[in-house]
């Protein structure tokens, strides 16, 4: 749920920008407890078993750009950005504001959220079950932009309920 240009530790007037490195982070490698890298493995593991995502989240993430706004635990605010390259991760990064300083047209998908209920999701046997359980809850918020991606959006609630 998430998308262009190649920023690397690039920085901006807007704040500082830090990439996550997509290929070489373990997961729960931090030892200070660090969501962003946590998320930043459980990217790399989405593109490793990409064959293994159900067809209709392929055809929501398509190559979209995913805006992520998560209250951390410590009162601070993590925001992300997914570029999503044809259902696949592309590039994933962070920055300091609330919005994302290097996006051209907005994001099509935004995820609010808290630490607590991504950890609940991330530590989940089936993710996008829990993620869906979460929506209904109220504590994960998407919102969809787009008529095509609201009812695909719609039809996974709809399965994973």
């Amino acid at each position: 749920m998430l998308l262009l240009a190649p920023i690397a530790g690039a920085a901006s007037s807007a704040g500082t920008i830090k990439e996550a490195e997509l290929f070489t982070t373990p997961i729960n490698s931090s030892t200070e407890n660090d969501l962003f890298s946590e998320l930043s493995a459980q990217m790399k593991l989405y593109n490793d078993n990409f064959d293994n995502v159900p067809l209709l989240v392929k055809r929501l993430v398509a190559s979209e750009e995913v805006a992520g706004k998560i209250k951390l635990e410590n009162g601070e605010m993590l925001y992300v950005t997914l570029l999503m390259r044809g259902g696949q991760v592309g590039e994933f990064y962070s920055y300091d504001t609330p919005n994302d300083p290097n996006s051209k047209i907005g994001p099509t998908i935004i995820i609010e959220s808290d630490e607590k209920t991504i950890r609940e999701i991330i530590d989940s046997d089936d993710t996008l079950r829990k993620a869906v359980e979460k929506m209904n809850e109220g504590s994960l918020n998407v919102e969809v932009k787009g008529f095509f991606r609201n009812t695909v959006f719609w039809s996974i609630k709809q399965l994973y309920s």
